[in-house]
């Protein structure tokens, strides 16, 4: 019994002792820590505690420690409390591990993740250090089975970047730690959920630790989702889209962006294929999608965002969802390139940016937004001086001059930047003319399989016309002079008067056939302005005709402008001008700069020799077949279906024509026809004032100025008196590519040879000589075929035309002279570049000269009716000025044409968009609907997806080399 009393009083000393020294070691490291002492003093102090732990403590006094560093370390009031707490935490822990295992208790584990703590990173923190000394015991297992389950509430309950970021090094550490199994794509839905809500710290002195947090989260998912399939990859990425397309006020995080460069790019065509092609996505979510896509540029290490970008812009483009592509363009244009003077995200924005501004074709509007910007990018590009900075700035500036070309026509917006980018050659016509058609939005309709196909513009980049109402006739010769390079450009740049109305009609049709995104473009105002009053509506009409009358009003317009100076339309002479004679040459018309010329008809009396001459402006020569030569006057109005006296066939000519290897008529004959002098005769006697009646006489043509665009018109409608019908001559002709004009030489004996032009026609002569033409001609211009009018059907009251042409633009000047010296046959003999459309209405095609020179052959009602010629001036040649690149680039259109092409073209847009939409919901198959919106739509629970582990590829490490993060 004394014994007993004896070791009860002892036991209670001992619990007494112990409680003493516990109070007492709590009441040193309160005292301690909570002293006013120097951190220097109280680190001195703490360390000697720490080492303390390393001799026998009673368990109590060991776990009473442990609960008061830990208490410290989670919520002490500094940043050196919680060191030191831990220091001794740490120390007393690993010399006691039998009371540490007592202390560190499942409902101690539990509590660190549920409770709040004022520092609730460090409670998870707290069992990190805790799970390092655990690891040897046998419970261990344990403890990894409740952070297992317990991790999906933490990320919930804890979205804020330190305690993800703690959470994510504990289970990279303890990998048996992440949730397995179906729990494992919730944990990644729930730990994306958590990073979205987690922005930036308002103090930048925090936001690098931010990014490298953000970055250690992003790692933890990179490795889940390499041991993941495809199709858990695929849950995730559903999260993410789900998240930036949200309407809702709240703008997700763009730590999201750390997340990209662990994505596998092989899923992006699959990923933009579910999402462009469902119907459970509006416009709206996905335009936010897009835009916060491009906000994650701003993430430093956001590497191959330009991959979803571009890859997402391709996508809405294949099925015509342009409303998505304008909104994003224009808003986020600006944005894209103020990132370009940050080095970790240039490339990726200059990716970008230069997709979106090539494929933005119908307006020039996001272009000039980002042009200030450039001076300023440019130079920070230059400052820098590396590889990189000096690649960028070359890609840079080749998407400057692309652009340039794209939308010309605003020289006090480009005038400084081309100062700023002169270093920088601009890039071929063939690459910018490559760049522009891959990346415009038509380009990309094919890119999905199951997109609808609606109609756009056509490849080649023509524009055709619609057919208003037996409009061919109309629509065959727009294209033939729209095809007149320089005309073309002259009416572009023409500044109209109120008075010229049919100019401005004009216009519209080349802006439009030269911008509109449309296949097809009506005319209906230009119609009206331009058809005859005697044309009926509804008919068909002679295309020549047409012509004829259109050139004719464009000019009288024009004369009866104010401010315009013409010259007399005619003039007579009696006798030549004495070369002292000095002529003022007035102001010319459109008409008159492009197509006309000048020729002088004389007339000689038989009887008295004496001669008459009159000067007249012509715009086209009309060529009648020796069969049908009428015996009255050559009118200089072409292709007219009017009755035309015949006279007996000149057996001659036609012999003539028809002999040698030639089996059909050649156009040079036809021309010479034209201009050989004609006897005045019987019924057709010339009155002669000198004679004082009528006498025999001659009458005689010479071309004295040939026009820059010749027209020539072949005769080939008749009247036949008899029958009171009207025929078609379907004789064949050879219409040569480059054709020899005869020319008056007026010029004065004294003045000097041009001997580039003379040299030019000696040239060519000669060449065609060799080949077998015959060519007799001592003064002549040359020509090169740009357009041809064919007519289709039996008369000119019925029947259809359509439009061979081509750029009327010399083919490599430098060497075409070179090139035709090795000819050997008339065909090869060609100044232009051979490369030809066809315009039939809204059809345009790809052509061939074989193809209109053989058209008779092939079809049997089909002629060539009008030919237009493209002067070809040797000065032009050797001076290289006829450049194809210079010439089929068409000039600024005006503000008010450019305003009405753009706003149709966006229009055009609209309603493509509409169409295809509304042809996507007619073949949506019910079954591939409803899985395209479940990849959409899903539980607010996430723990029940499947999935199952495979493997995939990932990527380094935060780069932080110059990194700098941007908001």
């Amino acid at each position: 019994m004394s014994w007993y009393k004896s070791k009860k009083s002892y036991s209670l000393q001992s619990t007494v002792k112990e409680k003493k020294s516990k109070e007492k070691m709590d009441a040193i490291l309160k005292g301690i820590l909570m002293s006013s002492h120097p951190d220097s003093i109280k680190k001195q102090l703490m360390e000697k505690v720490a080492s303390q732990g390393s001799s026998p403590q009673p368990v109590s006094v060991v776990s009473s420690v442990l609960h008061l560093m830990s208490q410290f370390y989670i919520e002490g009031q500094s940043e050196f409390e919680r060191n030191q707490a831990l220091n001794v935490y740490i120390n007393w822990a690993k010399f006691n591990m039998t009371a540490f295992e007592e202390f560190f208790s499942k409902d101690l584990l539990l509590g660190l993740l549920s409770k709040k703590y004022k520092s609730e990173p460090n409670a998870v923190s707290l069992i990190c250090h805790s799970f390092y000394l655990l690891q040897p015991t046998l419970g261990f297992t344990n403890y990894m089975t409740i952070v297992e389950v317990k991790a999906v509430e933490y990320v919930r309950e804890h979205p804020y970047m330190p305690c993800l970021k703690i959470l994510a090094e504990l289970l990279m550490e303890f990998k048996d730690c992440i949730p397995k199994g179906n729990v494992t794509s919730g944990f990644c839905s729930s730990l994306i959920h958590a990073m979205s809500l987690c922005g930036p710290p308002e103090d930048e002195k925090h936001i690098f630790g931010y990014i490298k947090d953000a970055n250690t989260v992003a790692s933890l998912l990179d490795h889940i989702w390499r041991n993941m399939d495809s199709t858990g990859i695929t849950t995730s990425l559903q999260v993410i889209f789900r998240i930036i397309s949200s309407k809702e006020d709240f703008e997700p995080s763009l730590c999201l962006g750390s997340l990209v460069p662990y994505i596998p790019l092989q899923l992006i065509d699959q990923m933009v294929n579910n999402a462009v092609l469902s119907d459970a996505i509006d416009n709206k979510s996905m335009t936010f999608a897009l835009q916060r896509m491009i906000d994650w540029l701003q993430w430093p290490t956001a590497r191959y965002v330009d991959h979803w970008v571009v890859g997402f812009l391709k996508g809405l483009a294949s099925v015509q969802k342009y409303s998505i592509l304008i909104e994003v363009t224009e808003s986020k244009i600006e944005q894209i390139f103020e990132k370009l003077q940050f080095a970790p995200v240039r490339e990726s924005g200059l990716n970008i940016a230069s997709h979106m501004l090539q494929s933005f074709q119908h307006s020039p509007d996001p272009f000039h937004k980002v042009l200030p910007l450039v001076p300023d990018i440019l130079y920070k590009l230059k400052l820098e001086n590396t590889d990189h900075s000096r690649s960028c700035a070359e890609r840079l500036a080749e998407l400057i001059h692309i652009l340039m070309y794209l939308h010309a026509g605003f020289p006090d917006l480009y005038d400084p930047i081309v100062e700023v980018i002169k270093d920088y050659p601009a890039p071929p016509f063939d690459v910018i003319t490559l760049k522009l058609t891959q990346s415009k939005w038509t380009t990309h309709r094919a890119g999905l399989a199951s997109t609808p196909k609606v109609a756009q513009k056509f490849e080649m980049g023509k524009t055709g016309l619609f057919n208003l109402g037996n409009t061919c006739y109309m629509n065959s010769i727009l294209q033939a002079i729209y095809m007149c390079d320089s005309f073309r450009s002259d009416v572009l740049s023409h500044t109209p008067t109120q008075s010229q109305n049919l100019v401005v009609k004009l216009q519209h049709v080349f802006a439009f056939l030269s911008h509109s995104m449309r296949p097809s473009y009506a005319p209906m105002t230009f119609l009206r302005a331009a058809n005859p009053r005697w044309f009926s509506a509804g008919f068909q009409q002679d295309c020549s005709e047409f012509l004829k009358h259109l050139l004719d009003h464009l000019h009288e317009q024009e004369e009866k402008s104010p401010g315009t100076s013409v010259s007399p339309e005619t003039t007579k002479e009696t006798g030549r001008k004495s070369p002292s004679e000095k002529v003022m040459q007035p102001k010319q018309t459109l008409i008159e700069k492009n197509f006309g010329g000048k020729m002088i008809t004389t007339v000689k009396c038989l009887n008295c020799g004496t001669e008459s001459s009159q000067s007249e402006m012509f715009t086209d020569i009309p060529l009648a077949f020796p069969e049908y030569h009428a015996t009255s006057h050559k009118s200089l109005a072409g292709g007219s279906a009017t009755p035309q006296k015949r006279e007996p066939v000149d057996k001659t000519v036609i012999n003539q024509m028809d002999s040698g290897p030639l089996k059909y008529l050649h156009l040079s004959d036809l021309l010479s026809q034209y201009l050989k002098p004609e006897k005045l005769s019987g019924d057709n006697r010339y009155y002669c004032d000198k004679c004082g009646g009528l006498q025999e006489g001659e009458r005689s043509i010479e071309i004295v100025k040939t026009p820059e665009y010749l027209i020539l018109t072949l005769l080939r409608f008749s009247y036949d008196t008899k029958t009171h019908s009207r025929s078609k001559i379907f004789r064949e002709v050879k219409y040569p590519k480059t054709l020899l004009v005869p020319k008056k030489d007026d010029r004065i004996k004294n003045e000097p040879k041009r001997e580039p032009r003379r040299s030019l026609r000696s040239f060519v002569s000669s060449r065609l000589e060799q080949c077998g033409v015959n060519v007799d001609i001592d003064h002549a211009d040359v020509f090169g075929l740009c357009s041809v009018v064919v007519h289709s059907g039996t008369s000119s009251d019925c029947g259809h035309y359509y439009c061979y042409a081509r750029h009327s633009v010399v083919a490599n000047p430098d060497q075409v002279c070179d090139n035709i010296e090795e000819c050997s046959n008339e065909d090869e003999i060609d100044f232009l570049q051979d490369k030809w459309y066809m315009f039939n209405d809204s059809r345009v095609s790809y052509a061939s000269y074989s193809s209109f020179c053989n058209v008779t052959q092939r079809f049997s009602k089909d002629t060539a009716y009008v030919l237009i010629y493209r002067k070809i001036d040797a000065d032009n040649i050797e001076m290289g000025q006829m450049d194809q690149n210079k010439l089929q680039i068409d000039l600024p259109l005006r503000a008010d044409l450019r305003d009405a092409v753009n706003k149709d073209n966006k229009q055009f847009l609209q309603e493509q968009e509409s169409s295809a939409r509304k042809t996507s919901r007619k073949r949506a198959n019910p079954s591939s609907t409803a899985n395209s919106k479940s990849w959409y739509y899903w539980k607010k629970d996430d723990d029940d997806d499947n999935n199952s582990p495979g493997c995939r590829g990932g990527l380094g490490d935060l780069d932080t080399s110059g990194a700098r993060f941007v908001f």
